[in-house]
């Protein structure tokens, strides 16, 4: 295989998809605060964002590896350790490299922002790499979904937003109530995307002895947060729409309730080969849902 190719196959592009939805949602938060959107500022948040994620993508593919998560007994896509295409130590290297970049963009968001925009950019790193290495892994410890929630849901959300409106000397506390409503909508789903996968990884994960909630709890538990967590998702949505007196965010969650009811159906009566699909259905909703949002916020 093109080595070019297993790189980008390491890099899990699909997952992208989270990465994005929650930045989408705080620059429609600013556009709705402020009627602005400073493009310059976007592209380097989205950099930066993708840079994070794809390390953090490279630091779980080498780390589940040594840990022993990721065998033959795995039912997701083959990794490229896994498969012996990549060493450990390369895709550690990688990983250290995209993070270097990313610290450079984040110093001039930090210029903007200030110490805020450090803690959130130290600290997302740190958690990507304690995610699945070090010696207490969050993903092994059942905090997988909460580290998800907090980073691909509050941070990226308000950080973006926070961002965007300082650079208009808009004051962000005054929204507070409408970030935190607006990025839990979002973390919602992209839990809902780590449940299915962990739903999906039960057998290997357990014998790697990576204590996720669907390990501690079991399937059935994982099926019912799912569906908590798509159905948080349009209330957050009714919420917002009720503050603002938008009814374009009724509409978007009227679409979102109907989507999620054929997901919520599929997850319930799922077979392990239909996971796979399911994860990528529930990405596709995250995103989704944040071009909604977007609309919404637009119309």
């Amino acid at each position: 295989m093109n080595i070019i190719k297993v790189w980008i196959l390491a890099s899990r592009p699909k997952t992208l998809f989270a990465t994005l939805a929650p930045i989408i949602i705080g620059l429609s938060l600013s556009y709705e605060f402020s009627g602005m959107i400073n493009w310059g500022i976007s592209l380097m948040i989205i950099s930066s964002a993708i840079l994070l994620q794809i390390g953090s993508n490279y630091a779980n593919d080498a780390y589940d590896y040594l840990k022993g998560a990721d065998t033959k007994l795995r039912k997701g896509p083959k990794r490229m350790v896994q498969n012996g295409l990549l060493s450990p130590q390369a895709v550690l290297n990688m990983m250290y490299f995209l993070f270097i970049i990313s610290v450079i963009i984040g110093y001039f968001l930090a210029e903007i922002g200030g110490w805020p925009i450090v803690i959130i950019g130290l600290s997302s790193i740190i958690f990507a790499i304690a995610y699945t290495g070090g010696p207490y892994p969050l993903g092994y410890n059942g905090f997988g979904d909460i580290t998800v929630f907090i980073f691909f849901g509050i941070i990226a959300t308000s950080g973006t937003a926070y961002l965007q409106l300082i650079s208009y000397n808009i004051k962000v506390y005054d929204f507070i109530v409408e970030i935190l409503i607006a990025s839990s909508a979002v973390g919602f789903l992209n839990v809902a995307i780590l449940v299915v996968n962990n739903l999906r990884d039960i057998d290997s994960d357990k014998l790697a002895n990576k204590k996720t909630l669907a390990v501690t709890f079991g399937s059935k538990f994982s099926c019912y947060e799912y569906s908590a967590l798509l159905i948080g998702n349009c209330i957050c949505y009714c919420i917002l729409g009720y503050i603002w007196g938008n009814y374009m965010l009724f509409i978007a969650a009227m679409i979102m309730i109907i989507l999620s009811y054929f997901l919520i159906k599929k997850i319930f009566q799922f077979k392990v080969t239909d996971l796979n699909k399911i994860l990528e259905q529930t990405a596709q909703l995250s995103f989704l849902s944040s071009i909604l949002f977007c609309l919404a916020t637009i119309i």
